[in-house]
């Protein structure tokens, strides 16, 4: 893997489609999704309206479930084997096990911000962006400590808009639904803006950042800038994927394909 400090060139280079396999299985799904997201192995998690979390393998097998109260305010699958998820309410964290039997809770210590509106993992630290000011403050000592602090730069941003971040190749993604996705370097210095308005998620496939945009997904090389395009086959709310699948995630189903990047 290219080292993280080329990343994001991001120049528009080239167009190539995509194309999915055959069927591989149906899950039934009842209630309202919440959020659907893939871990790096490739087992996915759906999070429902109710707070009921279930993970899947590449199959469809359902290999582990919990029960939240609500869901949270955001949940990252991570590598696998210590899934993530911020309640905002509460400020609590809780870090689960890869078969959701045991988890670890923590307090988010008052002390790091005002008002935090989004924490996600970063290594063994947390970025949290603060509300009162904007600001993103990464923390240090294994999140005993705010390491230090960085003041909101590139497009201005309305709190309540941003809805998802996560790090990744040591860089962080913060998802704006009015402005899309804001890119900072590992000391919250702006990098780069990808103006895709209304987006709902992103994730990862590799060296790529993916996005559903309409009736197919936007593959993005984070190094290169080159944009590959995946038809979807049918309307869904969340787009998938992983180096075997192609996972489309409805309020009524999920339907798991064959796939190769």
């Amino acid at each position: 893997m290219r080292q993280p400090g080329t990343i994001l060139i991001l120049t528009f280079t080239a167009l190539t489609c995509l194309g999915q396999g055959k069927l591989i299985s149906t899950i039934p799904l009842s209630g309202k999704v919440h959020f659907a997201s893939v871990d790096r192995p490739g087992d996915l998690y759906i999070i429902m309206e109710d707070g009921l979390v279930r993970k899947f393998d590449l199959n469809g097998k359902e290999i582990a479930s919990k029960k939240f109260v609500s869901p949270p305010t955001l949940f990252d699958p991570r590598d696998g084997t210590l899934s993530f998820a911020y309640f905002r309410d509460h400020q609590r964290l809780e870090y689960l096990s890869p078969d959701m039997s045991s988890s670890t809770e923590k307090q988010l210590p008052p002390e790091f911000t005002v008002y935090p509106w989004q924490v996600c993992p970063a290594r063994n630290e947390l970025w949290i962006l603060d509300s009162a000011d904007l600001s993103l403050k990464q923390t240090a000592g294994r999140a005993t400590t705010v390491g230090y602090e960085a003041k909101w730069q590139g497009k201005p941003a309305r709190p309540s808009s941003i809805t998802f971040m996560r790090e990744y190749l040591n860089f962080l993604f913060i998802l704006d639904v009015d402005n899309g996705i804001h890119v900072f370097n590992n000391l919250g210095r702006h990098i780069r803006q990808i103006d895709q308005p209304g987006l709902k998620y992103f994730n990862f496939l590799g060296e790529e950042l993916y996005y559903m945009q309409g009736q197919s997904v936007q593959l993005m090389d984070l190094y290169t800038g080159e944009l590959r395009q995946l038809a979807i086959p049918k309307p869904c709310t969340f787009a998938l994927l992983t180096d075997q699948r192609m996972i489309l995630v409805s309020d009524g189903k999920v339907e798991f394909f064959e796939f190769v990047p």
